[in-house]
């Protein structure tokens, strides 16, 4: 990735669930997990990517010529056309958007260099108050870690608060060399068990708890774990009673609990993928309060949800 130029796929102003004041979050594209129950698909792959709106269709055709990676099919019987994703992932033009006279084809990710990062952020400066600023979010930002480093060094200059949403699954040494640049961290604990982890996010958690121990002991900023509150994945009280622990363990004593969501549920069929989540009912009240005084128990404050004192 440049230090140059980033791939995004949203920025957002007024957040008040993504560090102190309003923040404008910055979304790049492009994560190393594959969480079964991502409300944000769209931000999973590091390239840019076609966006279907099936209903939306018109069914006339004018993309299939347009497309020069003949990756559009005609199915025929006025039904919508076919994409075939291995195909599409390869177009740089995407002149089909352009053909559809129904904006029913959209793309997913944008190119933005730092100078141009900084200048809209900067835009929404004057709405932040005196404790806002940015946050980087995603997919995962160390995806685009020589651009992060270059964007948040050019927001310190800027005397910009700044905060990360991270999933933990980077190299040490690119997360030592931004801490100096962050003001806050919001660091994912998914599962503890390894085998577990894996099953639900394709991906190994022990390179995730190294970091958490490593940018816990080695950085003064403000560290707050959040976990996602998955039922049947991670909600066992094993499992919750091993991330109290290990949080414990690292000295920090903030979690923010992010109940399972249905959201971005549509995202799935945009990009014409399954949701593996699609029937999971999200964890009730009462059930998030008994997962509040376990880690109450631990002398550890919990924040469910949207409930954060940031």
């Amino acid at each position: 990735m440049s230090d140059e130029t980033g791939l995004l796929f949203d920025i957002q102003g007024f957040s008040f669930h993504d560090g102190p004041g309003s923040r404008t979050v910055v979304y790049f594209k492009g994560c190393p997990l594959r969480c079964r129950w991502c409300a944000n698909p769209e931000g999973q792959d590091p390239h840019r990517e076609l966006l279907y709106h099936r209903e939306q269709c018109e069914k006339d055709n004018a993309c299939v010529p347009a497309c020069t990676g003949h990756a559009i099919g005609i199915p025929g019987n006025g039904l919508p056309v076919t994409v075939q994703r291995e195909r599409c992932r390869l177009c740089t033009g995407f002149e089909c958007v352009n053909a559809c006279n129904s904006r029913a084809l959209q793309v997913s990710g944008f190119f933005i260099t730092v100078g141009e990062l900084l200048k809209q952020v900067q835009r929404d400066r004057r709405y932040w108050g005196s404790s806002g600023g940015v946050t980087l979010s995603g997919g995962e930002p160390m995806v685009h870690y020589p651009f992060v480093k270059k964007f948040l060094s050019a927001c310190v200059d800027s005397y910009i608060h700044t905060a990360m949403e991270t999933s933990g699954h980077a190299p040490w040494e690119h997360y030592h060399s931004l801490l100096g640049q962050l003001d806050w961290v919001f660091f994912d604990l998914k599962c503890m068990d390894d085998a577990r982890h894996r099953a639900g996010t394709g991906c190994s958690n022990r390179l995730i708890l190294e970091n958490a121990k490593k940018i816990a002991a080695s950085w003064e900023g403000r560290l707050i774990f959040r976990v996602p509150i998955v039922p049947g994945f991670n909600d066992s009280r094993g499992n919750l009673i091993a991330t109290a622990e290990f949080i414990a363990g690292t000295g920090k004593h903030e979690v923010n609990l992010l109940p399972l969501h249905q959201l971005g549920t549509s995202k799935y069929d945009l990009l014409g993928r399954e949701y593996h989540c699609r029937g999971l009912t999200p964890p009730e009240i009462p059930h998030l309060k008994k997962i509040e005084a376990l880690f109450a128990e631990y002398s550890i404050e919990c924040y469910s949800g949207c409930d954060t004192p940031f």
